[in-house]
């Protein structure tokens, strides 16, 4: 009897599997439209001239809706996005198609101070969690919680965007692109300019906590469509390359790499960048990742679509 339950068991786990596809959400980051370069000084509509330095921003507790109305909460709860490293991989999930998205930009309050319900000393979090210390840092101690949003730059002005009331609710329908068969990605736009909609830089800008212009930058959020579904979500591009990832003394091993492949990206379990590279006709690239467990290697077209993800367990 316990020989059949144990094979019914093995049976089971692969139809339970099956279907399963992991979801990463793009927040592309743009500046009238145009992909945002940091450094590079930008005219704003308001005719104020500036340019980034960083911008930061926490999203926590995702909810996706698909197939006919159903829903779920990902996991983990709580993402940190730069404008060098805004891919979020959402976890794998038994989903066919994605119809709407809301998150919160900012950590949600039992995260975020003393007394919070899930709060933890933020020296007990690995370093590789979101939540643990940032550079720049994203923390004001428990009097005063996580910053939502980080982001400075020249002239000078520096927004630290803290307290719970500046965490914002964001909710979009939205267009899957379905990248593989065993991949979902949510394409959206991070609108840059309409972030500083409404806000006069001064010679000196410097506000950390809930002045005027850290909630006027957090309401731009829910009046200003600072997230917007990219144009890339409408051309969804499915190319089953077969490429293939192996592991040997020479490093991670990409082979078989597609003629319309431009760009090659590395990133972990979290969606962070670990490596990105040119690919110049190549057909095969050996890289050298100080980096162990799961990663995702992703293949890029020249105009910055993805082709395929492929997902490697690092010795």
């Amino acid at each position: 009897m316990k020989l059949l339950f144990t094979l019914c068991l093995l049976f089971l786990i692969p139809l339970i599997s099956f279907g399963q596809k992991g979801v990463f959400l793009n927040l592309n980051p743009v500046f009238l439209g145009v992909p945002l370069e940091l450094g590079i000084t930008y005219t704003h509509p308001s005719d104020q001239s500036f340019s980034i330095d960083y911008l930061n921003y926490y999203v926590s507790d995702v909810i996706i809706t698909h197939d006919g109305g159903q829903e779920f909460t990902t996991m983990p709860s709580v993402h940190l996005a730069t404008m060098e490293d805004y891919t979020l991989f959402l976890g794998n999930y038994d989903v066919q198609n994605v119809e709407h998205i809301e998150f919160t930009l900012g950590v949600p309050a039992r995260f975020n101070t003393q007394d919070g319900a899930d709060a933890i000393d933020i020296s007990s979090y690995p370093s590789d969690h979101p939540l643990s210390f940032q550079d720049p840092g994203m923390y004001w101690g428990w009097a005063f919680g996580y910053m939502h949003v980080v982001t400075a730059g020249m002239p000078f002005f520096e927004l630290h965007n803290v307290g719970p009331q500046l965490a914002k609710q964001v909710s979009l329908d939205v267009i899957p692109t379905e990248t593989s068969s065993t991949q979902i990605d949510i394409e959206l736009f991070c609108n840059v300019d309409r972030w500083f909609n409404s806000i006069e830089f001064s010679e000196m800008l410097l506000s950390h906590g809930a002045g005027p212009e850290n909630v006027q930058m957090m309401s731009n959020l829910l009046t200003d469509e600072v997230f917007s579904v990219s144009a890339q979500a409408l051309i969804p591009e499915y190319i089953n390359t077969q490429a293939f990832v192996y592991h040997n003394a020479q490093g991670l091993n990409v082979a078989n790499i597609p003629s319309q492949a431009k760009l090659l990206k590395v990133s972990d379990q979290l969606g962070r960048l670990l490596q990105s590279q040119p690919i110049s006709g190549d057909s095969a690239l050996s890289l050298d990742l100080d980096q162990k467990g799961v990663v995702f290697v992703s293949l890029f077209n020249q105009e910055g679509t993805e082709l395929e993800t492929i997902k490697y367990i690092l010795p």
